[in-house]
């Protein structure tokens, strides 16, 4: 191991060229900036404000907090930890992990990236695998992310873009623009009390979903415009998928759980040596996995039952509308109502019982309502029902 420290004085840039290893960064109190490598070539220099760094091997460096760093090409992982200055990273060739940085520039990510609180704005050409950010003070930029998108707690505009999930928990400020396109699923959590103006497109009829208060269920369509508030954010989301939004939360703890204890381990900054080599490699995976699941699975149930019900809604407003005090009928195409379940019936019985080609009466849709509100049949069983008549 090779190692050299060298004090500082005022402002100071660090240079770091490109280097085929890991390259970890931290921030602290010493007016000293120390480095040390496992590889034969290296050199540290200071000059005039402006420090130099060459090594070919793992890289660990030290820096004041106020430092900037300017770091050439990474040949494997990097993680950067309390540097209050700017950043700039070339090309990562792994995964990238940071925490507590200042205002951030990045090319491209091979693997994950991790980010845990920065103070400035975060922009970012290209993520390999998938992303996950919080705590984002500035404006994000993300022209590009391979795999999910997760985001939580920004504090600026927002431009990203992902080939697949998107997880978005905001509390977005008035007068921001948060415009994310994901190929897959969208997921958009807010505050009951969000004040924003939300421009939806989903890919399919029925792949919109807005579960918020004071929120009427809109018709089927790929598109949707929705005003919370007076609209003081602006927000605009395109998934190919389905697309949620909701102001609750309890569902969705586990995955914010997840994320929340996703990253590398808080000891990094006193010293890297306890820190296992592939630590935060095998951490983001496990992390990025268990949230995977958990999302396409809530995912699933909150399409399924939320085009359930804004079937349900549709119908019963179209039945209360128009129903009298007609005696409510007790046989549907291909269903038989006795002792408040359902059971379909042959075809002959289906055949005596409903003329052909007679048209669905609103008191059959709203029997099956009434059955749903009273715990009956499930939502699961009032949608085939409904299909049923439908096709009848």
């Amino acid at each position: 191991m090779r190692q050299s420290t060298i004090a500082v004085s005022g402002s100071l840039t660090v240079i770091v060229d490109d280097m085929d290893g890991d390259l970890q960064v931290a921030g602290w109190e010493r007016a000293e900036v120390s480095a040390k490598t496992d590889g034969e070539e290296f050199d540290l220099r200071v000059e005039d404000g402006t420090g130099h760094v060459r090594c070919e091997s793992d890289l660990i460096l030290y820096l004041p907090r106020e430092a900037k760093l300017l770091a050439g090409d990474v040949g494997g992982d990097a993680d950067i930890r309390a540097i209050s200055g700017s950043i700039q990273i070339g090309d990562v060739g792994g995964d990238l992990h940071m925490r507590a940085v200042g205002p951030t520039k990045l090319k491209t990510i091979g693997g994950d990236l991790n980010v845990r609180a920065c103070s400035g704005d975060f922009n970012a050409e290209e993520v390999g695998s998938g992303a996950s950010l919080r705590d984002i003070q500035g404006a994000l930029r993300l022209a590009s992310v391979g795999s999910d998108l997760y985001l939580r707690n920004l504090g600026g505009n927002v431009d990203a873009r992902t080939e697949a999930d998107a997880v978005l928990f905001l509390q977005p400020k008035p007068g921001t623009k948060i415009t994310v396109t994901a190929e897959a699923d969208i997921l958009l959590r807010l505050p009951a009390s969000a004040d924003a103006e939300l421009m939806l497109q989903g890919g399919s009829m029925e792949s919109i979903s807005v579960d918020f208060p004071g929120v009427e269920p809109g018709e089927e369509g790929m598109t949707r415009r929705v005003k919370l508030g007076s609209g003081a954010t602006k927000i605009n989301l395109t998934a190919g998928g389905d697309l949620i939004v909701t102001s609750r939360a309890d569902e969705w703890q586990s995955l914010l759980a997840d994320f929340d204890n996703g990253g590398p381990d808080e000891s990094f900054p006193d010293g890297f040596s306890g820190i296992p080599a592939d630590f935060h490699k095998h951490a983001s995976k496990r992390v990025q996995e268990a949230a995977q699941r958990t999302l396409q699975a809530s995912l699933q149930v909150q399409h399924h039952a939320g085009r359930a019900q804004r079937r349900v809604e549709i119908a019963l407003q179209r039945a209360e509308e128009k129903a009298h005090a007609a005696e409510r009928r007790s046989r549907f195409y291909g269903v038989v109502i006795h002792n408040g379940s359902a059971k379909p019936f042959s075809s002959a019985a289906r055949a005596a019982s409903t003329p052909p080609g007679e048209p669905v009466s609103d008191e059959e849709r709203l029997t099956i309502l009434k059955m749903l509100q009273n715990k009956k049949i499930s939502i699961e069983e009032a949608e085939k029902l409904l299909t049923a008549l439908d096709g009848k």
